[in-house]
């Protein structure tokens, strides 16, 4: 990118707001791939709106990610991956805090009074404790993995970690991991770790390692209705991010539920997916849609 990230925007830094956004809204029009530009000229306008009034970026907490590896304190963080571009994806909420949390509770709950125990994180007491209590720790994990592989993403990218997911009378129902807003897609992202092997069966994702009955890609398109039900937005994807190891390709197609396509993908392969336009997504977002639906996400999502 250039370094006057308003010379990428053509406009004057001495321009009011609303005729920079005018701006804004212009050179991503003229740079969508379907408008004769390139996925690389549309990030690049995008890497420019987020930098235009942070010039020389510093890191921040809303860019750091937790330290799985911390034993002692899951309030513990550590800085996230750098970009390429050294401006990185702008990201929010603190993923797996709320996991960690509820872990911390239900140990605490389960050894009773009789045992308060110095480090909760210790391997032989969470190989001790009841499988549905590990597998909340091992979630925890698997979010705030995928958040530092977030973390890494370009600036046209916005990240929400543990995001609210509220019912018909504004009561919490659940959370949704990951909210990403990528350059032309709107996706909903769920972290897992079931401990064991996964595979695609009759529009499911089914495991050993899961609960009887679980289905946890119904599951997600219910919170994505809710979701997009009270922020008035309409998603473009769904995945699932696992383990390497517990998924046999680097992605799966799962099934399409309301309209919306859900994957399965590795984790290490998360960035690929996110980098290109879901060609099996019927919900694209182009130019003008993009700033409108960002600014509506920012003021109402809330976390955990």
């Amino acid at each position: 990118m250039e370094d006057d990230p308003f010379a990428v925007l053509g406009v004057s830094p001495d321009a009011s707001e609303e005729e920079q956004k005018r701006a804004y809204r212009r050179a991503l029009r003229h740079a969508h791939p379907d408008q004769g530009g390139s996925t690389e000229k549309f990030a690049r306008v995008q890497a420019a709106w987020a930098a235009k009034d942070v010039p020389k970026p510093k890191p921040t907490g809303s860019s750091r990610v937790p330290r799985s590896t911390q034993p002692s304190s899951w309030m513990a963080e550590a800085p996230a991956p750098r970009s390429r571009s050294g401006v990185g994806a702008k990201s929010h909420g603190h993923p797996g805090g709320w996991f960690r949390e509820k872990y911390g509770i239900d140990v605490r709950e389960w050894l009773g009074r009789g045992e308060q125990p110095s480090n909760i994180f210790d391997p032989a007491l969470v190989a001790r404790v009841p499988a549905p209590i590990r597998h909340t720790l091992h979630a925890a994990i698997a979010e705030e993995e995928t958040a530092k592989v977030l973390a890494s993403l370009e600036s046209g990218f916005e990240i929400w970690h543990d995001v609210v997911v509220k019912g018909s009378r504004d009561t919490l129902v659940t959370k949704i991991d990951h909210v990403v807003l990528g350059p032309s897609l709107l996706w909903a992202l769920q972290s897992e770790d079931w401990g064991a092997a996964v595979h695609v069966a009759h529009g499911e994702l089914v495991s050993e390692g899961m609960a009887p009955k679980e289905r946890p890609g119904k599951e997600l398109a219910q919170m994505v209705k809710a979701l997009s039900r009270s922020l008035g937005v309409r998603f473009s994807a769904m995945a699932y991010v696992l383990p390497d190891a517990h998924l046999e390709g680097s992605l799966e197609a799962v099934t399409t539920k309301g309209k919306i396509p859900l994957s399965v993908v590795q984790l290490s392969a998360l960035p690929d997916l996110l980098a290109i336009d879901a060609p099996h997504s019927r919900s694209s977002l182009v130019g003008d849609d993009i700033f409108p639906l960002r600014e509506r996400l920012r003021q109402g999502i809330s976390f955990v």
